[in-house]
């Protein structure tokens, strides 16, 4: 017998279970319509907080993350925010051309 007594989820609770996933997904999505319209800075900016932000969310207890989590929390964690954090400092980084 089990020690999880809730009953299974239907399919629209276990979609809707997925937003940390979707929320990053959809920030990055903008930020690469960003990208595509000529406002650079601006998209790899939000692609960067949105991949920074999974990082952050990837803490959340793993019942919580759904298909974010790949690894091990660390490992997840670390090359999410190192990542993110890397895109956001190349984005400023880089100077507007004239």
């Amino acid at each position: 017998m089990t020690t999880d007594q809730r009953p299974p989820k239907n399919f629209v609770q276990q979609v809707l279970g997925q937003w940390p996933l979707a929320s990053v997904l959809t920030g990055v999505t903008i930020g690469l319509v960003f990208v595509f319209l000529g406002h650079w800075r601006a998209g790899s900016s939000l692609i960067g907080a949105s991949i920074t932000a999974g990082g952050l969310l990837r803490l959340m207890p793993q019942q919580r993350v759904g298909l974010l989590a790949v690894r091990n929390r660390a490992v997840d964690c670390i090359l999410l925010l190192g990542v993110g954090i890397g895109v956001m400092i190349l984005a400023w980084w880089i100077p507007p051309s004239e």
